[in-house]
C-alpha cells in the first residue's frame, strides 16, 4: 500500500471526501447535459436558436452573484462557460477540423477556442482543412496566420483565394516549446525533428545546447512527438500536451529563443458572424503592376479615417511581380463607412475578395 493511501495519514479522509465531491460533481455535469437535450429538442420543435447570448450572460451573471469563494470570479466564468458551451454542443454538435496529429498547436488552440466541446477532426494538411469545410464535411476549421516572432504563415494566406470560406474568429494562443524525448536524457539525443516554424523559434538554443545533432522539418510539433514515442535517439520540439499524449519526458522546457511568442489563429467556415460593435474585417486584393497602385488602393483607408490593423502581400502565382494584399481594418462590413471604404478600393484594384467580419479575440468573452 502506498504511504498516502494508508488509513492513518491525516490525508486520506480529506481525499475520500475529494472523490466523493468530484462523483457528484460528475453525475450533476450529465444531469445538466441530459437537459440541455430536452432543451435543445424544445428549441427544435418550436424553431427556436440554439444560441441564446443573453441567456448564457445571465448564467453567469447569477453564478458570480451568489457565489461566496473561494473561488474567485474568473474562475467561475471559466468552469461555467466550459459547461454551457458543452450542452449548446450536445443541443447542435459542431465538427470542428485542425492541422493534426493531436497535440499540435493547431489543435491546442481548437480546444481553447472552441472549450473542449464539439467533435475535433484532425486534417494532415491546411488545404484539406479549407477543403472538409467548403464542403461541408466540417462545420469549421482552425488554421494558424502568423506568429508574432515567424511572422505570416503563406500558406494559410493563399488558400484563402482558392476557396470561398468566411473568416468567423480568431484565437490567439501563447506558444512554449519543449524538447521531448522517451528518456529525457540530453545524451540519448541523436536526431531533432520539429515543425520549420517551432525550429526556427528555437534555433539559438539549439546552436548552444545541441551543435552537433542533426534538426531535421517535419509537417507538425505533433508528428514529430509522435515520431519521439517509437525511438529513443530522436527528440521532438513540441508542446507539454504532446508529452502528457505521447508518454515523453522533457529534455529541456521552455527552449524558445524569445519569451511572449503567441500564435495567432482563424476560425473558418460559412458563417456570418453578426456586428459585435468590437470588430476587424479581412479583405485580399490585387492591384496592377504600375507605379502608385498599392497608394491608390490605400487612399481610401486614409481618406475614412480607418485604423488599418495589418497588411501583408502574396505573389498572385498567375503574373511575375503581381501580388495579392491582405488587409484587416477595424470595423464591420455591417458599418456603412467600412462597406463603402472596401467599395472605393474595389474600384481601384484588379479583384477584391472580403474574407469576413468577426470579433476581436478577447479572453474574457465566451467562444462561440
Amino acid at each position: 500500500m502506498d504511504q498516502n493511501d494508508h488509513p492513518d495519514n491525516p490525508l486520506a479522509p480529506l481525499r475520500d471526501e475529494i472523490d466523493r465531491i468530484d462523483a457528484r460533481i460528475l453525475e450533476l455535469i450529465n444531469q445538466r447535459l441530459r437537459i440541455g437535450e430536452q432543451v435543445g429538442a424544445v428549441k427544435k420543435k418550436e424553431g427556436s436558436q440554439i444560441l441564446d447570448r443573453v441567456r448564457e450572460r445571465m448564467v453567469i451573471e447569477n453564478l458570480s452573484s451568489i457565489n461566496q469563494g473561494p473561488a474567485d470570479k474568473e474562475l467561475i466564468q471559466y468552469i461555467f462557460n466550459v459547461i454551457i458551451t458543452a450542452t449548446r454542443e450536445i443541443q447542435k454538435p459542431k465538427t470542428i477540423a485542425y492541422l493534426g496529429p493531436k497535440a499540435s498547436y493547431t489543435h491546442i488552440a481548437a480546444l481553447n477556442h472552441f472549450k473542449h466541446s464539439g467533435r475535433f477532426v484532425q486534417q494532415p494538411n491546411l488545404f484539406d482543412i479549407f477543403r472538409d469545410v467548403e464542403r461541408g464535411q466540417s462545420h469549421f476549421g482552425v488554421v494558424p496566420v502568423e506568429n508574432s516572432i515567424e511572422g505570416a504563415v503563406n500558406h494559410t494566406l493563399d488558400l484563402f483565394g482558392e476557396f470561398n470560406l468566411n473568416i468567423i474568429s480568431e484565437h490567439y494562443e501563447p506558444v512554449s516549446h519543449d524538447l521531448l524525448s522517451i528518456t529525457g536524457e540530453p545524451s540519448d539525443v541523436k536526431t531533432i525533428y520539429s515543425h520549420p516554424q517551432a525550429i526556427a523559434q528555437c534555433k539559438g538554443w539549439l546552436k548552444k545546447k545541441f551543435p552537433h545533432v542533426d534538426v531535421m522539418e517535419t509537417t507538425s510539433t505533433s508528428k514529430a512527438a509522435q515520431m519521439a514515442s517509437v525511438d529513443e535517439s530522436v527528440a521532438a520540439i513540441a508542446s507539454q500536451k504532446a508529452a502528457h499524449i505521447y508518454e515523453l519526458l522533457p529534455v529541456e522546457s521552455k527552449i524558445q529563443d524569445r519569451s511572449g511568442n503567441v500564435t495567432r489563429f482563424l476560425v473558418i467556415g460559412k458563417d456570418q458572424p453578426p456586428k459585435t460593435g468590437r470588430d476587424k474585417t479581412s479583405i485580399m486584393f490585387a492591384t496592377s503592376h504600375s507605379p502608385g497602385a498599392l497608394f491608390k488602393a490605400l487612399a481610401p483607408i486614409d481618406r475614412a479615417g480607418l485604423n488599418m490593423l495589418k497588411l501583408e502581400s502574396r505573389p498572385t502565382r498567375h503574373q511575375n511581380w503581381s501580388y495579392y494584399f491582405f488587409m484587416d481594418i477595424a470595423g464591420h462590413i455591417q458599418d456603412d463607412l467600412v462597406a463603402r471604404t472596401i467599395e472605393e478600393i474595389k474600384a481601384v484594384t484588379l479583384s477584391l475578395k472580403t474574407l469576413g467580419s468577426y470579433p476581436v479575440f478577447s479572453k474574457e468573452e465566451p467562444l462561440s
